[in-house]
């Protein structure tokens, strides 16, 4: 490929999301070698829902004046939209007039090829999925790059038929997961390859350029979570904050809106969003995850990390994160309230990964085949 062709990624870059701005921007650096690069400003009306801050109607602003606490909570919510949308538009690069589904018969023709991925965009029960990710608007060349699947199949949707054929219009075809391999392989009449998620792909050494210096000063735990919502596990991280005689710092004033942190003892960081993100992981003493890429970060920057699930038994994981698990050999890391008792939570060893290295080889030649030639 010339580096005169334009590049499009489509992705979830409308998310309120750590991961998914993280590997947009992994994505965006990779792509750079192959073209001229541009995040395509999509989102749609389930984005909107699920992140837009809610209005400030009369009744809320009466909830503000009876509840001082109901208006700070809101307030942290503002600035953690405004450290995402820094991150956008200063290292993503995103401009200019937003993209709903309807609009993007708009740029059909802009790009000479679209990359689609990664995250995950075709998880058909995604709350946020929209059909665009499939990009049967444009009949441009079309690449994709480690779109996941989640834990299901395609099949189930009803817009299934529709789905297939798109995927079968794309160039090439790539999955990050086994799971989503399986499915295409049934679906697709072409090679679709293994891929890593674009995090992984970039030196541990670009990560730590968006470190900056510490935002805490003191020892602490960093707990990441894409919910905070079982109990269970954020009173293992309670009671190990308590034992380590650390704070506990939690991010992201969207998923506390609601709850109040200080009922469990924990901090919530006045820094939001991806730069706070990798800060806080960095220089953290001991991190506790309850995501792929919570533990991607983790993994990256090689810490002390434990995975929290709810499941009894490893086999009931997440088939992403079983996976991911197994590819880092983490089985032990895994922490639940069944096990909990019996662990002895052991600083983490990163002994080589062939096997990571080895699908970091498949992963760059990938993108050199699709890209080069095209």
């Amino acid at each position: 490929m010339k580096t005169s062709e334009k590049i499009g990624i489509m992705t979830l870059s409308a998310s309120d999301n750590c991961g998914s701005l993280l590997q947009t921007y992994a994505l965006k650096k990779l792509l750079e070698t192959y073209g001229d690069v541009e995040v395509i400003n999509f989102s749609s009306e389930s984005s909107h829902r699920i992140y837009d801050a809610p209005k400030v109607t009369f009744k809320r602003k009466i909830s503000f004046l009876l509840h001082p606490e109901n208006k700070r909570r809101y307030i942290r919510l503002i600035k953690s939209k405004e450290a995402y949308a820094h991150f956008r538009y200063n290292y993503l690069e995103i401009c200019g007039a937003e993209l709903l589904p309807e609009d993007l018969h708009s740029i059909k023709d802009k790009y000479d090829v679209i990359v689609a991925g990664s995250d995950q965009i075709w998880n058909v029960l995604m709350e946020d999925f929209d059909e665009s990710f499939f990009l049967g608007w444009t009949s441009k060349k079309k690449i994709a790059y480690a779109p996941s699947l989640g834990d299901t199949d395609i099949r189930i949707s009803e817009k299934a038929d529709q789905f297939i054929y798109w995927l079968n219009e794309f160039n090439h075809l790539s999955v990050r997961e086994e799971v989503g391999k399986k499915c295409l392989d049934e679906l697709c009449q072409k090679t679709v390859t293994k891929v890593l998620d674009p995090t992984l792909l970039l030196d541990e050494s670009e990560w730590k350029n968006l470190v900056g210096k510490p935002l805490i000063s003191e020892k602490y735990i960093f707990y990441y979570s894409w919910a905070y919502c079982y109990e269970d596990e954020i009173e293992i991280v309670r009671k190990e904050g308590q034992r380590l005689g650390m704070p506990v710092i939690v991010i992201d004033a969207r998923k506390w809106m609601n709850r109040d942190e200080k009922k469990y003892g924990f901090v919530l960081s006045n820094y939001e969003g991806p730069l706070a993100f990798l800060n806080l992981m960095y220089y953290a003493d001991t991190c506790f995850v309850e995501s792929f890429h919570g533990m991607v970060f983790a993994y990256i920057f090689r810490k002390n990390f434990w995975l929290l699930d709810i499941h009894e038994k490893l086999s009931e994981l997440d088939g992403r994160l079983m996976e991911f698990v197994d590819l880092l050999g983490a089985e032990s890391r895994v922490l639940t309230k069944f096990n909990y008792c019996q662990k002895k939570l052991l600083k983490t060893e990163y002994p080589e990964n062939k096997k990571l290295n080895n699908l970091r080889d498949i992963s760059q030649k990938y993108l050199r085949e699709t890209l080069e030639y095209i």
